[in-house]
């Protein structure tokens, strides 16, 4: 309801509200208007973080299982929460579905149909797709339509909004109120703890005496993230009170409505994140470190001969790429410990005799700063010819790339191995073969052919890959990149360089060319604006403004144009020391 204190978002939501009135009424121009894009670059940027960081706390509780696991540990109490925060992350997945989806329905009415969403971001839950990201603002062709987004969500009457309107702030709440109650109602021990959500945030004091004390501050917080009131006061003396809904997209245009919706996504992820790591919280276990998560297959035996069967576990791996564990081990007759040798990393496995073989050792875990021992045996058989595809760069086939692949068969020599394709088309270069994927096309399948001698072919295995765009390249000025606080001296010596988009170690593609087609360059507190040109070469302004930008952010959005022909955005932020 109306009144009470404001919170200081509120207040600024009312301010936001104020200023694109004035900014209409004066009738600005479509420059000014257009601000919002890059307003809402910067929200998509900082719900990319949240995500990023939401991702490292779901991993959190595999770790602390594993180290349950490891110490003979009980592991019901962190699956509990685990599930509790999956199903807190579906429920946000879904919300942030409904708000992308809205935004999507507007945008389109404005651009004759056309859809915004970039599915190359959806999720699928239970067999449903949900939608969690637009494609970038700058192509909105009617960015300054106001009537679309006041027609939609508002209707003629701003005191009485509609219901898809209204709907907004119902599901926005009805998040808030699922989040309060994931982390209110639970049994510890013989005691059992319940929270029911109130309607008013003024009875949420009361509310919390049947809470665990312990809950009480994350509950507090999050309905301060997710706390949409029914109406809102406008700043003037006498101003009435307003529904939300009207004070949000009431005579908004189009880029302003976007920005609100991408502003609303990024609240969700915020309290997606917050309970989420209450939850994880919640067991004190020591964790190993891991930074990626992978699924592994395991078999007594590589080979089976036809007619039999074979028992194959599929389960989880974690392990830190950044540290390499130490291996000792020992194959057929030397299995025994006092013969085992060490390395670190792969090892290289014989194929040189045919029939079984059997490798043994131990790989050396750190636990709580100690390394420890964990055996491990692994069986494998030197056997019949098989065809494998192998991609030694990655694990799947990237558009506008040219993936290397390469085809071995055992028992065929190399001039007698080939490859085909389905969904791709495969050229030979040298000894490798290299697979290219148009627009349009989500999976595609390997095949590796042998050639008899007899002139006749045999299909040794077909292999499917899934295909996906290129990752987007990081920004550069020189060397300097997202996050930095270089030198201004170094800032300055950078300004004669060019930006420039390509990958860092992270990423294992090598060749990807990016040409840099147009950009802007801003530092707040600073009026002017700086030019970015085709190459991705500073003009005058841009120069003169980072010379000025010690202690400020400069913001450096780009327009750039990969392999595949695609144009997308970037962006670069640092502040000068």
């Amino acid at each position: 309801m109306a009144g009470g204190k404001e919170t200081p978002r509120q207040k600024m939501i009312g301010m936001m509200y104020l200023v694109l009135t004035a900014l209409l009424a004066m009738n600005v121009s479509k420059q000014v208007i257009a601000a919002f894009i890059t307003l809402n670059d910067k929200v998509e940027v900082s719900t990319g973080a949240i995500e990023n960081k939401n991702g490292a706390i779901y991993q959190g509780f595999e770790a602390k299982k594993m180290s349950l696991k490891s110490t003979g540990g009980d592991v019901k109490d962190i699956e509990k929460w685990q599930k509790n925060a999956t199903e807190v992350k579906n429920e946000a997945d879904k919300t942030v579905g409904f708000l992308i989806g809205l935004s999507n329905e507007m945008i389109g009415l404005a651009e004759g149909g056309q859809d915004w969403i970039d599915h190359d971001l959806d999720v699928e839950i239970d067999g449903q797709t949900y939608p969690s990201g637009l494609k970038s603002l700058g192509g909105i062709q009617n960015f300054d339509n106001y009537d679309i987004p006041t027609n939609l969500f508002v209707g003629s009457d701003r005191s009485n909004p509609n219901e898809k309107g209204i709907s907004i702030r119902t599901n926005l709440n009805g998040y808030r109120d699922y989040l309060v109650t994931k982390i209110g109602n639970y049994s510890e021990g013989k005691v059992k703890w319940t929270f029911e959500p109130p309607a008013e945030k003024s009875d949420l004091k009361a509310a919390l005496a049947s809470a665990n004390p312990v809950d009480t501050s994350k509950i507090i917080q999050l309905y301060d993230l997710l706390n949409y009131p029914e109406e809102v006061h406008g700043h003037d003396e006498g101003a009435e009170a307003m529904p939300w809904v009207a004070a949000m997209f009431d005579h908004a245009p189009i880029v302003a409505a976007a920005a609100m919706f991408s502003a609303l996504k990024s609240d969700v992820r915020n309290a997606e994140s917050v309970a989420a790591q209450h939850m994880l919280d919640k067991v004190d276990a020591p964790m190993f470190n891991f930074n990626k998560i992978e699924p592994m297959a395991f078999a007594p035996s590589a080979y089976i001969n036809q007619g039999d069967s074979l028992p194959l576990n599929v389960k989880i791996a974690a392990y830190d790429s950044t540290e390499i564990a130490e291996i000792a081990y020992g194959m057929d007759a030397d299995t025994l410990p006092e013969r085992w040798k060490k390395t670190t990393g792969t090892i290289g496995l014989s194929g040189a005799t045919a029939g079984s073989h059997k490798v043994k050792g131990v790989i050396y875990v750190k636990q709580k700063g100690e390394l420890v021992p964990k055996p491990w045996s692994f069986n494998y058989t030197v056997g019949q010819p098989m065809g494998v595809v192998a991609l030694p760069e990655m694990r799947v086939l990237y558009r506008g790339y040219k993936n290397i692949v390469e085809g071995t068969a055992s028992g065929f020599p190399a001039d007698k191995v080939s490859l085909s394709g389905s969904g791709c088309n495969l050229s030979k270069s040298g000894k490798t073969w290299v697979a290219t994927v148009g627009s349009g096309v989500r999976e595609a399948s390997i095949s590796v052919i042998g050639r008899k001698d007899n002139g006749g072919s045999v299909n040794l295995g077909s292999f499917k890959f899934k295909v996906k765009k290129l990752p987007a390249p990081t920004v550069y000025l020189g060397g300097i990149t997202n996050g930095q606080n270089p030198g201004l001296s170094s800032v300055k010596a950078n300004a004669n360089s060019k930006i420039s988009c390509r990958y860092d170690e992270s990423v294992p593609l090598t060749g990807v060319a990016f040409t840099v087609v147009s950009g802007t360059v801003t530092v707040d507190g600073l009026m002017a604006k700086g030019r970015v040109g085709g190459g991705g070469k500073l003009d005058g302004n841009a120069k003169k403004i980072l010379a000025q930008s010690r202690g400020k952010q400069v913001t450096m959005l780009v327009t750039y144009r990969g392999p595949d022909g695609v144009s997308q955005r970037g962006a670069l932020v640092f502040t000068p020391r």
